[in-house]
């Protein structure tokens, strides 16, 4: 008979305890949520002509497509400066060089200052970009993890003309909350292997 009046006592306490815990306890929505990313989305806009946008005489050696929110801020040097992104904070470094008898020394660079990221970097990826009628030839680079500079390229015709392009963001670098903006740049230079075309020069 004792025994399970305590069995009964037991039982009441451990019930009574779980109806306070119930009642007490916050609920799942107090509770903190993880950590998430504002959504970046590059604005629906048609591309348009580095030609239309930089003025005229700014860029004389090449001219390609770009997405239709780019600007262009010239350098001071005749085919150099900045497409700048202003919905993203990012702008896309472009340097021209005539080409003399020193190509494999301007790829040699690109493929230097391209490494040189690859410090902060998880890992690079080379793309190549052929196009013997339009005389396009490039690599994309991709620089996986928090590279300042995730997306660079260079393009030549192999006789005349060479441009090199740096992509960076005015953030700190996150691969993860910068996943949309890497990718919007990697599809950019994709436009303008697709869409480039050399000047007489």
């Amino acid at each position: 008979m004792a025994s399970k009046r305590t069995w009964l006592i037991t039982l009441s306490a451990l019930l009574g305890l779980s109806i306070l815990a119930v009642l007490l306890w916050p609920s799942s929505d107090a509770l903190p949520k993880r950590a998430g990313y504002i959504r970046i989305e590059a604005p629906a806009l048609e591309p348009t002509s580095l030609a239309a946008i930089s003025g005229p005489g700014a860029v004389q050696n090449f001219n390609l497509a770009v997405h239709g929110s780019a600007q262009w801020e010239s350098k001071g040097e005749q085919d150099w400066g900045d497409l700048v992104y202003p919905w993203c904070r990012g702008r896309m470094q472009l340097t021209y060089k005539p080409v003399n008898g020193n190509l494999g020394t301007l790829i040699d660079d690109a493929h230097t200052l391209a490494y040189k990221h690859s410090v902060v970097a998880d890992g690079i990826s080379q793309k190549l970009y052929v196009n013997p009628e339009k005389k396009v030839y490039g690599i994309l680079f991709k620089l996986q993890g928090n590279a300042a500079s995730p997306i660079q390229f260079f393009a030549t015709d192999s006789t005349s003309h060479f441009i090199r392009g740096a992509a960076y963001v005015f953030a700190e670098p996150n691969a993860d909350s910068l996943a949309p903006v890497n990718a919007f740049f990697e599809a950019e230079v994709v436009r303008f292997f697709e869409s480039l075309e050399w000047g007489e020069g």
